[in-house]
């Protein structure tokens, strides 16, 4: 028989406070870059791992106990984090930790990605100019206009570039290099 949900957090979900505490501390570390609060929900939250406001009482305890802090570029551990992290990690089950991590790196390849994959939309008096370019860092390593006669077509235009534009440089770059 199926374990029961408990407030919304199904069988191995976390649903203590200092247990998502270190889920938090363990996702900041893993990852090794600053995360928003924004993004340690959308990892944190999936799956019903953790419910909302528990992640949201436990992100401000540990900013209250000097365990993180909120910098521009979205919240860090402080010393007294990392410790927490070596000291407890091992209170979270590996599974959970794992996929915490899964996710920490998958939402930072998808940002990153989106970085580099620009497709802007431009009113172009009869129509609409969708504007794609691939970069990275401060190279281009192309940049491609096209006309789209309409706002919907500009739309698919944009989303099939972001989603394919690594095999599109590429199939490019082997017909023009053949």
């Amino acid at each position: 028989m199926p374990e029961p949900i408990l407030a919304g957090i199904p069988a191995g979900g976390l649903k203590e406070t200092y247990e998502v505490k270190i889920l938090i501390c363990y996702l900041l570390d893993s990852v090794g870059a600053p995360l928003t609060l924004d993004q340690i929900c959308e990892i944190c939250t999936a799956d019903g791992v953790v419910d909302y406001f528990t992640l949201c009482t436990a992100m401000r305890e540990l900013e209250e106990n000097g365990n993180l802090v909120r910098e521009k570029e979205g919240c860090v551990l402080t010393d007294l984090g990392r410790e927490t992290v070596e000291n407890l990690k091992k209170a979270l089950p590996s599974s959970l930790r794992d996929a915490i991590v899964r996710r920490g790196m998958a939402l930072l390849a998808r940002m990153r990605r989106e970085k580099e994959v620009t497709a802007e939309i431009k009113p172009d008096g009869s129509g609409y100019q969708v504007i794609c370019s691939l970069h990275e860092g401060s190279l281009t390593f192309f940049s491609m206009a096209f006309y789209a006669p309409d706002r919907v077509q500009a739309d698919i235009i944009a989303g099939n570039f972001r989603k394919k534009a690594p095999e599109l440089y590429q199939g490019l770059i082997h017909a023009l290099t053949e």
